[in-house]
């Protein structure tokens, strides 16, 4: 991926609540900006270079400079929400480093979705819309958030474009949930299959695909993590960042993250030190 969605920092131009009539057309007009079209209902047709027919339960993403025209059924006509808005990574490392804007967001152009997901992102939809009041103190912040809570979602079901996730995935994300909250916890990727009803070969394969490690892996990076903040933040002894991110004994906790951060965990403190005082 070309950014980090943890750098990730929207402004949102407008929300728009789109009922058409029967026969309706347009062209998409505002070609600077990222857009969203979440599909209510009805049917319909985008063109770009190509033509596509789009009906309830679609989400349409559209890059800054793609030109593309619509047109409603003649019998059921489209009822859209749209988001207008741009994207930038935003770096911070001891202080605000970059801005670099996001040409574009790795989201596929269309996608259809099941009836539980589309009635999800319908309400995630409305919820962004009704939040959104120009003009407003506050009146885009809520709005951004949800937002940025949905294209983090987007992203990590986008399964290369396939529209519905099946329950094994979704139980691959309930596992990463719980290596998330626990990460000071010990247990085996056998475990962990067994916790969540799902084959061990089918859970190391869909971390694979969607987190791009292990859950081995991935439970010692959020573990990694946590220690680093632990001995930015804290005064805490280095023993008891160990006994805190779940490791039996200081000498393991040491060696592993030298392995990982290329510094032991008193010169990393030292040289990564962050005090608010």
């Amino acid at each position: 991926m070309a950014y980090d969605l943890n750098e990730l920092h929207l402004h949102i131009h407008w929300v728009l609540d789109k009922p058409t009539a029967p026969g309706w057309t347009d062209k998409r007009n505002n070609i600077g900006a990222h857009t969203l079209y979440w599909i209510h209902e009805g049917k319909g047709t985008f063109h770009t270079e190509q033509t596509y027919p789009v009906e309830g339960g679609m989400l349409a993403y559209m890059p800054p400079g793609l030109a593309m025209s619509m047109e409603s059924d003649g019998r059921f006509p489209l009822r859209m929400t749209m988001i207008l808005f741009d994207c930038a990574a935003v770096g911070y490392d001891k202080e605000w480093t970059f801005v670099a804007p996001v040409g574009r967001l790795e989201l596929p152009f269309l996608r259809s979705f099941g009836l539980e997901s589309s009635m999800r992102l319908s309400g995630q939809f409305r919820d962004i819309y009704r939040c959104w009041v120009p003009g407003a103190q506050g009146g885009a912040l809520l709005a951004c958030a949800r937002l940025l809570a949905l294209i983090h979602e987007l992203h990590a079901t986008s399964d290369n474009g396939a529209a519905v996730r099946d329950s094994a995935a979704s139980k691959m994300d309930m596992v990463k949930d719980y290596l998330e909250t626990s990460y000071y916890s010990e247990f085996t990727i056998g475990q962990l299959a067994d916790r969540f009803g799902i084959s061990v070969s089918y859970l190391r394969k869909m971390f694979l695909q969607h987190v791009g490690m292990s859950p081995k892996h991935y439970h010692n990076h959020i573990r990694n993590e946590h220690a680093k903040h632990y001995l930015m933040y804290s005064d805490l002894p280095v023993k008891e960042i160990a006994k805190a991110c779940g490791y039996l004994e200081e000498y393991h906790f040491s060696k592993s993250f030298k392995k990982l951060n290329g510094l032991p965990p008193s010169k990393f403190r030292e040289t990564h030190r962050l005090d608010f005082n």
